[in-house]
C-alpha cells in the first residue's frame, strides 16, 4: 500500500492538475482536499511495516529459555487514583511487556497475572494486558486475574475455591511445581506483592523453584512531600500498596532481586547504595518508536483510539503524564535485565523491611536479598528499541493448567 504522499501523488486527478499551473489557489486547495487519502495508520511510512510473523525456535532455545511469569497492575493511562502525576502516565510494565513478548527466542512467556493496586476493579488491569499483547500478536497469552485485595485480608482463605486472586495464585503455583531448584520460574513483579506471597503461602515449597525480581524498594522518604519533585524515587509505590505482602515476600527464602526505581536525588550515604534510578527511555529514543514492531490488526483502547503496532502505542504513553523528557521505563528495565545481567552489577544485602512509612535497613541478617547497581542505562535503552525494532515472536504458549 502507497503512503499518504505517494497516494495524493499518484492520484490521476490530481495528475492532471499537474500541468494546470493557471489555475486559481481555490482550485488547488479544492484538489487537496478532494485528493488526500485518509491518513494511514500510525502516521507516515508506519502502514508500510511489515505483518506480524512467527519464527522458528532451535531445539536448543526450546530447552534453554527462562521461563517467566510477568505479575503487572498495567492499566490504560496509568494509576489515576494516585496525585503523583509520574504514576498516572505510568509505561514500565507495558514496555516490559512488550519486550518480553519481541524477545522470546530468550524468554518464554507462561503467562501474565494481574493484581489490582487502585482499589478499583482489576479488569482494568486485564483488560490493559490483553490490548498490549494483542499489539504484539500475542493475543493467546494466558492473563490470569489476581488479587484486587490485599495480602491480610485474604491470606486465611488461601484453601477456598475462589478466593480473591485465586486464578493468579493458582497459576503461579502450577507453572513452579513444574520448575526445579536447578532451572527455576522467573516471577517479574511489576505491582504489589500480594499474588506471590499468596502462593508461598498456599504452598510454601515452590519458594526453592522460584526467583522474583521486583521494582521495589528505595531509601525512606520514596512517596515525596508536597511540592517536591518526587523525593527519592518510587520504589515505595509496589511496596506501600500492601505493607504485609511485601515483608511476608522480603522475609521468604526466595532468591529476590530488587530494583530502586527512578529518584530525583540521590540516596542517603547511610542506606545501602544503589544506582541513581533506573534507566529510562530518551525524548529520542521515543521518537524512534511509532514505526517500531511488525504490523497487526488494529486495537482499540479505551479513548478509540486505534495503534496498528506495539512502537506506536509505546510512542503514544510515552507522552500520558505532566512532564517532559526522560520517561523511566522501571518494569522494562528489570526484564531487559533478566535477558543482559551483564547490563547492570548488584549487590547483596541484609534483606530490609518495612515499618509502615519507611524502609529499615538492618546491618546484619542470615537473610539476604540482591539490590541492582550500576545500571548501563544508555544499553539498556538501546537494547529496548532494538528488540521492537527487530523482535522475534515465537507465537507458542506453554499449558498453564
Amino acid at each position: 500500500m502507497a503512503n499518504y504522499a505517494e497516494h495524493v501523488r499518484s492520484s490521476s486527478w490530481c495528475a492532471d492538475q499537474k500541468y494546470q499551473w493557471a489555475l486559481s489557489a481555490l482550485v488547488a486547495l479544492a484538489c487537496v482536499a478532494g485528493c488526500a487519502a485518509p491518513k494511514p495508520p500510525d502516521g507516515g511510512d508506519c502502514v508500510l511495516n511489515p505483518p506480524l510473523t512467527c519464527g522458528k525456535l532451535s531445539v536448543d532455545q526450546l530447552g534453554s529459555r527462562p521461563r517467566v511469569v510477568f505479575d503487572t497492575d498495567a492499566q490504560f493511562r496509568g494509576d489515576r487514583t494516585t496525585s503523583r502525576q509520574f504514576e498516572q502516565g505510568a509505561v514500565g510494565d507495558q514496555y516490559a511487556l512488550m519486550y518480553l513478548l519481541f524477545l522470546s527466542d530468550m524468554l518464554q512467556m507462561v503467562a501474565a497475572t494481574t493484581a489490582n493496586a487502585n482499589g478499583a476493579s482489576v479488569d482494568n488491569q486485564v483488560s490493559e494486558v490483553r490490548r498490549v499483547a494483542s499489539l504484539c500478536g500475542a493475543s493467546q497469552l494466558p492473563i490470569k486475574r489476581g488479587a484486587e485485595g490485599v495480602y491480610a485480608d485474604l491470606k486465611d482463605h488461601v484453601d477456598d475455591a475462589n478466593f480473591d486472586g485465586a486464578e493468579a495464585v493458582n497459576a503461579i503455583i502450577t507453572a513452579a511445581r513444574r520448575q526445579s531448584p536447578e532451572d527455576r520460574l522467573v516471577i517479574l513483579l511489576g505491582t504489589k506483592a500480594t499474588n506471590v506471597a499468596l502462593a508461598l503461602t498456599k504452598d510454601p515449597s515452590i519458594a526453592s523453584k522460584i526467583v522474583v525480581y521486583w521494582t521495589a524498594t528505595n531509601q525512606p522518604g520514596a512517596d515525596g512531600d508536597p511540592g517536591h519533585s518526587r523525593r527519592g524515587g518510587s520504589g515505595l509505590y509496589n511496596i506501600a500498596k500492601d505493607p504485609d505482602a511485601a515483608n511476608y515476600l522480603l522475609a521468604a527464602p526466595v532468591d529476590l532481586h530488587l530494583l530502586q526505581l527512578w529518584e530525583g536525588e540521590r540516596p542517603d550515604v547511610t542506606q545501602p547504595r544503589f544506582s541513581i534510578g533506573s534507566p529510562g527511555l530518551s525524548i529520542k529514543g521515543a521518537a524512534d518508536l511509532p514505526c517500531a514492531g511488525p504490523r497487526v490488526a488494529p486495537v482499540t483502547f479505551p479513548d478509540d483510539d486505534q495503534f496498528w503496532t506495539a512502537g506506536s502505542y509505546a510512542n503514544s504513553i510515552y507522552g500520558t503524564y505532566a512532564g517532559q523528557g526522560w520517561r523511566s521505563m522501571d518494569e522494562a528495565a528489570v526484564a531487559i535485565l533478566i535477558a543482559h545481567p551483564e547490563l547492570a552489577a548488584e549487590i547483596t544485602i541484609p534483606a530490609p523491611s518495612y515499618d509502615g512509612t519507611q524502609m529499615i535497613y538492618p546491618e546484619t541478617s542470615d537473610h539476604q536479598v540482591h539490590v541492582y547497581d550500576e545500571i548501563q542505562a544508555a544499553r539498556v535503552e538501546t537494547e529496548f528499541l532494538d528488540t521492537l525494532e527487530d523482535p522475534f515472536s515465537s507465537c507458542e504458549w506453554s499449558p498453564t493448567k
